[in-house]
């Protein structure tokens, strides 16, 4: 790919993770149990400006909570819970090979069909531009 594509590439990855990014900040301020806790993880996501594929990332050193834990070490506890720790909300159970979990991954997989869609539009339009 040429530089023009890899930039179009690029836009069209932020644009995608950017979208995925407000749908679970969306639904994780939906949550009642330690909605603190979630709303700190969902407002401080990251979206990367230069991958062509669309990151997300969750949880840095940087973000603390007064317990002295971090968003880093904390984010998978308030996603998929623990019926051992208290602080975390329960276990959210099995799915396939993986956990369920209770804000992240649901919208991932609510939004999916919605995201392959964009994505196919998208870089048909990059196809179609270079094709020639």
């Amino acid at each position: 790919m040429d530089d023009e594509s890899v930039k179009a590439g690029q836009e069209i990855g932020f644009e995608l993770a950017s979208f995925a990014q407000r749908e679970i900040k969306e639904f994780g301020y939906t949550r009642t149990k330690n909605s603190k806790g979630v709303r700190r993880i969902v407002d401080g996501s990251k979206v990367s400006k230069t991958s062509k594929i669309g990151e997300i990332k969750f949880g840095f050193a940087g973000q603390r909570f007064s317990g002295g834990g971090t968003t880093q070490k904390l984010w998978p506890g308030l996603e998929f819970g623990s019926n051992k720790f208290k602080q975390f909300p329960t276990y959210s159970g099995r799915l396939g090979r993986g956990s369920r979990g209770w804000f992240i991954y649901p919208t991932l997989r609510k939004i999916q069909p919605e995201l392959v869609q964009k994505w196919e539009a998208k870089f048909a339009n990059i196809l179609d531009k270079w094709d020639d």
